[in-house]
């Protein structure tokens, strides 16, 4: 097969396997909503870890070195979650039709690739470490040498995430997404009780308790698997398929791994900042990704696989109506959280992290920063969204262009804003980065999506997005920031979001 032909066939040979799953005929948004309580409760609880990380070790060098050094392994989960199914789906989904008895070999093969290329980056970040730091950091010595120790510490916890974003991708190849959105409990309660357990030792247990978690992780999704009948065979030999798949996806590889390099970037410029600095980001920009993960372990995952499977069908015109309705529920009940999430944002981080080390100092610094991230993430949901529309319809090269735009705009943008605004010139630039990337991007998908769609409810998605972001506007013109969850008008302030969010809902029930 032509190289040409094998890339468009990816996202057919990807659907071919859902058939039996009835994903493609199935409500996307029932099936959604069937995986929202499970995501909701696991990234709930997922969440905690950095709470309890910033009330025991506060905002201090130790912690920058820790974040620090944790933006490799951050950068590889992100990469992994994207891109994973990308590559791997396509590859089990035909190999289960044609050759079942290779899937657990293959499996076996990808998680020991994916451990080795992990443990290269993660060797090469750390032997670098020393020569780096004092030319990209303001650091002193004492904090350089523990992010060199930190560094080769989570060696082995970014393995353990390479091998998780395989297993994940395998998983839900056969059918299994509840095992996969559960899993981020058992990893953050399994962190949890260990750092809690030694927290006494120092910041150095951290690395420690990741890796516990993470390893309980994969313990969950390999239990996982053999429950599907899957029995991973490791294999140090690389599949033809795979270096096939990775091979046609090499734009979108490309592509999603700029986007996901914004991270390490924006770390790279903290670090540059006072002391407390990479802390303070970190937790300012965790708070912003709640709503972010939420759709990529419900929405998206569903979504994703119901396109391609209308794709192989034939029945382009409902895989537009259902992209478009996908971006119309983002834009109806996002809105609303943002916007309510923009007005409480002192109240909200006073208290999730405020208490034991973290002072009330560090809270106005992380509720500013999160308040400069928060217009971004609307287009973020979208964006996300919009990427997938892409890889779907086979527009490899536009997510390769589209991740340069983003990384190459970010970095032009913190450099300009760092300097005078400092972690809330980072977070601004985050936004005006994502907003103008996800704005590029629609404009490709816009001509797919013309005449499959009621104008009415777009107009509907759009009002809801003006209504909800000039509330919260005239709230910070107005200065209303409530101090705490026990304010009386931080509720009486929701009670409008409230509505808005509901009658969203309403309105998307019955379009389900």
């Amino acid at each position: 097969m032509r190289r040409r032909d094998r890339r468009e066939a990816l996202p057919q040979i990807e659907a071919r396997h859902l058939a039996p799953l009835d994903c493609a005929r199935m409500s996307i948004g029932r099936t959604t909503l069937l995986l929202a309580p499970v995501a909701v409760v696991a990234r709930a609880v997922a969440f905690f870890v950095p709470v309890f990380i910033a009330r025991w070790y506060g905002v201090q060098s130790a912690t920058d070195a820790f974040y620090w050094a944790l933006s490799v392994p951050t950068f590889l989960l992100i990469l992994g979650s994207t891109t994973m199914g990308a590559v791997l789906v396509p590859v089990l989904a035909t190999l289960r039709v044609a050759a079942p008895e290779r899937v657990p070999g293959v499996i076996g093969a990808s998680t020991t690739l994916a451990a080795g290329l992990a443990l290269t980056l993660g060797a090469t970040v750390a032997t670098a470490a020393p020569w780096v730091l004092p030319h990209l950091t303001r650091f002193d010595a004492p904090t350089r040498a523990l992010t060199v120790q930190f560094a080769w510490a989570l060696v082995p916890f970014l393995m353990a995430v390479a091998v998780a974003a395989v297993l994940k991708a395998a998983c839900e190849v056969h059918g299994r997404f509840a095992g996969p959105a559960s899993a981020p409990v058992v990893r953050a309660l399994t962190t949890l009780a260990v750092v809690g357990a030694f927290r006494e030792q120092g910041a150095m247990v951290l690395p420690v308790g990741l890796l516990c978690g993470s390893l309980a992780e994969v313990t969950l999704l390999v239990v996982v698997l053999e429950a599907a009948g899957i029995r991973l065979r490791p294999s140090l030999a690389l599949p033809p398929e795979l270096a096939d798949a990775a091979r046609a996806f090499g734009p979108v590889l490309g592509g999603e791994t700029m986007v996901a390099l914004n991270l390490i970037v924006d770390k790279l410029f903290a670090g540059t900042g006072p002391e407390g600095s990479v802390s303070l980001l970190e937790y300012a920009d965790r708070a912003r990704m709640i709503p972010q993960t939420l759709l990529e372990s419900t929405l998206m995952v569903v979504a994703f696989n119901a396109w391609a499977a209308a794709r192989a069908r034939g029945e382009d015109e409902g895989r537009h109506r259902a992209v478009a309705k996908a971006l119309w529920w983002v834009c109806l009940l996002a809105p609303p959280v943002l916007a309510g999430m923009a007005i409480g944002r002192e109240a909200l981080v006073r208290l999730l992290y405020e208490g034991g080390a973290f002072s009330p100092e560090h809270t106005a610094v992380t509720s500013a920063t999160l308040g400069a991230f928060l217009p971004g993430v609307l287009f973020s949901l979208l964006g996300a969204l919009i990427s997938k529309a892409h890889i779907v319809a086979g527009r490899y090269r536009l997510v390769l262009a589209l991740g340069a735009l983003s990384l190459g705009l970010n970095v032009v943008l913190d450099a300009a804003l760092m300097p005078g605004l400092g972690l809330v010139g980072l977070a601004m630039a985050t936004s005006i980065t994502t907003a103008v990337v996800t704005l590029v991007s629609f404009t490709r998908l816009l001509p797919e999506l013309r005449g499959v769609f009621p104008a009415a409810q777009a107009w509907t998605a759009v009002a809801m997005a003006v209504v909800s972001g000039a509330l919260a506007l005239l709230a910070v013109v107005r200065g209303f920031t409530p101090l705490s969850v026990t304010d009386p008008w931080l509720w009486i302030a929701s009670v409008p979001f409230l509505g808005l969010l509901g009658a969203g809902a309403l309105r998307v029930r019955r379009a389900s």
